[in-house]
């Protein structure tokens, strides 16, 4: 993997959010929403290597522990602060990005990023990241902010860069063909229904292309 893929943010930023993220208002109005979303979209399969990228707390790692209890569930995530936070959840906890899984390319089944993707520098090297870590039959969940158009991304990456905290929200469609020419084949895409003034985040499956 390559450092293209990591974010450009500190992780202090995301260390010292980790001491609220949990807050109930939170998880409940935000994040819940988007977990329940892939754990619907996950449970006819049956995944042997489960990789949870930008995993946080480890709330969505516990639950994909619960969902498929023969499986290896690995969370990763770039903040030690919120590693700190998911050990009470969950064991197999990773520190890095991208670039520094300790997977071999073509051995995961499943990948989720939610909350996460719209956090990296380089998408297109993410994504191609992924695509070479998934097995032939695997599948990709992304679940991330996504704005209307190609310009409500611009003004959201200026004025987000602006604060030190730089945003790509792509449109659904700028998304898809990210994807595409990563090597995927997006099967399906829907908003996800949430409270909070963040929007409905769209949740993308995909799978790899051949």
């Amino acid at each position: 993997m390559t450092t293209a893929t990591r974010t450009t943010n500190s992780p202090r930023f995301f260390d010292q959010w980790s001491a609220s993220y949990d807050g109930s208002l939170l998880q409940r109005s935000t994040y819940e929403p988007i977990h329940n979303a892939v754990i619907q979209r996950v449970r006819s399969i049956d995944p042997g290597v489960v990789l949870d990228l930008g995993c946080g707390t480890g709330q969505l790692t516990k639950r994909l522990t619960e969902r498929f209890p023969s499986a290896t569930v690995v969370g990763v995530d770039y903040s030690l602060g919120m590693l700190h936070q998911a050990t009470a959840r969950t064991e197999r906890l990773v520190q890095g990005d991208a670039q520094q899984l300790p997977l071999r390319p073509g051995s995961v089944d499943l990948i989720t990023c939610t909350e996460s993707f719209h956090w990296y520098r380089n998408q297109d090297t993410a994504a191609a990241d992924l695509r070479d870590l998934l097995t032939p039959d695997g599948r990709l969940l992304i679940a991330s902010i996504a704005t209307l158009t190609t310009v409500g991304n611009e003004m959201v990456e200026q004025l987000s860069t602006a604060r030190g905290r730089p945003i790509k929200a792509l449109p659904p469609r700028q998304l898809t063909s990210l994807l595409e020419r990563a090597g995927f084949d997006v099967t399906s895409q829907r908003r996800v229904p949430r409270l909070g003034v963040l929007g409905w985040p769209v949740l993308t499956e995909a799978r790899p292309a051949f």
